[in-house]
């Protein structure tokens, strides 16, 4: 009898997890070619946001989803009339040290922006508050993201109140 139960549990456990897995490896099939393939496809760029910045660190380079993701993210990012994403000398450095940490603050910004579009007009709100996501995260022990001087310098900033004095916004 237990064995059947731990059988039964084991079965409710795979299936709860296959169907709860994600799965972007179609992302790059999707075309994004005017105007319109970009606004119908704004609610999949958040949710590979969304995926992204509730992933930890270390699997962001590792699994091919969240590559796929991150691909997706930047095709939408270089494509879409909508909305302009620049890369200040700052998030160079922040970023320099990892790719994934650029993923990370490109998830970020894309987040801000879809989530907050009435603020996207004033280019130095959209810098901040997308740092400010990309900071949360990073600073998340849970994500154990790697922290360069850059990151730890922006981080200490935030906890001061003095962010937007050192970004120079």
């Amino acid at each position: 009898m237990k064995t059947k139960t731990l059988s039964i549990i084991l079965l409710i456990f795979c299936f709860y997890f296959t169907i709860n897995a994600q799965d972007y490896t179609k992302l790059e099939k999707i075309q994004l070619k005017d105007k319109s393939d970009y606004e119908k496809n704004e609610s999949l760029v958040l949710e590979c946001s969304n995926y992204i910045l509730n992933s930890q660190f270390d699997v962001l380079d590792k699994d091919l989803n969240h590559t796929q993701s991150q691909l997706f993210i930047i095709k939408w990012m270089g494509g879409t009339p909508d909305y302009s994403f620049d890369i200040d000398e700052r998030i160079g450095k922040a970023t320099r040290s990892s790719s994934s940490l650029l993923g990370v603050y490109l998830a970020a910004s894309v987040k801000y922006v879809l989530e907050n579009k009435s603020k996207v007009s004033d280019k130095n709100e959209v810098k901040f508050n997308s740092i400010l996501v990309f900071l949360n995260y990073c600073e998340d022990v849970s994500k154990n993201a790697k922290l360069n001087t850059e990151l730890k310098k922006m981080i200490k900033a935030k906890h001061d109140n003095t962010l937007r004095e050192y970004l120079k916004l």
